[in-house]
């Protein structure tokens, strides 16, 4: 039996970028295996599991069952008690985590070089291994429960959030937020759970990324060792679900127990393959990041109309959004900052940007680009995020595609997205205490 199949692909040979070198091979069972030696010196390692599985893959009466299954993953499996697994991880001196989005389902070990047995052993056992009782399943349900209650029901923010993808999705799985419904959470069986775990958490739906101060052999030869006889067990259905295009605008008024009032404005945009995306984040970067951006000067410093105002667009497997949110100043109505906004997305549809505004965009670009590659964890989540939404290119592009954007690149997006006729408005009113 061959050890691995598919070839290694190396960055250097492709283009000239910021990026490290990294290889790729594919155990026979399916499970991709990708190291990044940063050859640092640090003796430090990030050891992580990405799932191709987030809240994408539920459907409508049991939604949230992706991010309850990351709860899940720290109980009992066959050879760890409940709450061992951390335990272990602390015992070497290691950190880890999790989190579950809209796509993909994320586990990090970070820790020392030498402890990449340990590490790759300890994901192993949960993707094999796990035991999934209901003993530790129903009181899990209740702590996702309270998470619901504090992060969604009982945060305006957070509420605001939900609503508006229950708004601007009304087919496509993005309908709901990764913690899923209520009634949902509450209703799920155990066995919803464990057919979940033995469809998704398989070898050939997983990618292993394993960055920083490590040889590209050391980590194929364990990964083969700790998961080259892990089986496959189900077919994984596919998600075909495309949303309708939006036919009107659609507003929304929500109230609900707040100091302040609140407003969400969406739009719908490609997903993250799409040759628009680099534009789409420059527009973003140019109207929000920092406060010389457009929204900031505007509403936070000249008409003190906000404290928070971001615009930002999302890089989902399917169709995403281009947001805006807003959060108001106590007195001041949504309504007003949404007229606020208006005038800037006008301004920016009909006057061409300035040559050095883009320039500067470029630039704060850049730097948070190279900057977030110095560290092991944060280059593991950036290659990661894209082998786990199936393409790797527009992060290899990314730089180039920056530094290729042109003024009216910036006008034509926001002339073509941010059309009235699209948008999704959330206006969350100061509700009764």
């Amino acid at each position: 039996m061959k050890l691995f199949i598919a070839t290694i692909l190396s960055l250097g040979t492709l283009m000239a970028s910021s990026l490290p070198h990294y290889e790729t091979k594919t155990l026979s069972n399916g499970l991709q295996v990708v190291a990044i030696p940063m050859d640092n010196g640090s003796h430090v390692i990030s050891t992580d599991i990405f799932y191709k599985v987030g809240s994408r893959n539920e459907v409508m009466g049991k939604t949230g069952i992706a991010h309850m299954l990351e709860h899940m993953n720290f109980k009992s499996t066959k050879n760890l008690k409940a709450g061992e697994f951390d335990e272990e991880v602390k015992s070497i001196g290691g950190l880890n985590n999790a989190s579950t989005g809209f796509d993909f389902t994320h586990y990090y070990i970070k820790s020392s070089t030498e402890n990449l047995p340990k590490s790759l052993s300890l994901f192993a056992e949960l993707m094999q291994n796990l035991n999934l009782k209901d003993d530790e399943f129903q009181p899990e349900r209740n702590v996702v429960a309270e998470e619901r209650r504090w992060r969604t029901d009982n945060n305006p923010m957070g509420y605001m959030y939900f609503r508006l993808f229950n708004s601007a999705y009304v087919y496509h799985p993005y309908h709901w937020m990764p913690i899923g419904f209520m009634n949902d959470i509450q209703t799920w069986t155990l066995e919803d759970i464990r057919h979940f775990h033995a469809t998704y958490y398989q070898p050939k739906n997983a990618i292993l990324v394993v960055t920083g101060d490590v040889s590209a052999d050391a980590v194929f030869d364990e990964a083969q060792k700790q998961f080259g006889n892990v089986p496959n067990t189900l077919d994984i259905p596919a998600v075909k679900t495309v949303e309708p295009e939006q036919d009107g605008a659609r507003r929304v008024m929500v109230d609900k127990e707040s100091e302040v009032e609140m407003l969400a404005i969406s739009f719908p945009i490609p997903n993250f393959q799409h040759a628009d995306q680099a534009k789409l984040s420059a527009m973003s970067e140019m109207l929000s990041s920092g406060k010389s951006s457009r929204l900031y000067r505007t509403l936070v410093d000249e008409k003190r109309l906000v404290n928070q105002i971001y615009a930002y667009n999302m890089e989902n497997t399917d169709a995403g959004v281009f947001l805006f949110v807003a959060v108001c100043n106590n007195g001041v109505k949504a309504e007003t900052v949404e007229e606020e906004i208006w005038k800037i997305i006008h301004t920016l549809q009909a006057t061409p940007v300035e040559k050095a505004e883009l320039d500067k965009v470029k630039i704060n670009t850049k730097s948070d680009f190279i900057y977030s590659l110095e560290s092991s964890t944060s280059v593991a989540d950036l290659f990661g995020s894209y082998l786990a939404r199936g393409d790797i290119s527009p992060l290899m592009k990314y730089e180039a595609t920056i530094e290729a954007l042109k003024p009216e690149d910036i006008q034509t997006v926001a002339k073509h997205y941010l059309v009235p006729e699209k948008s999704t408005t959330i206006i969350l009113r100061k509700g009764q205490k």
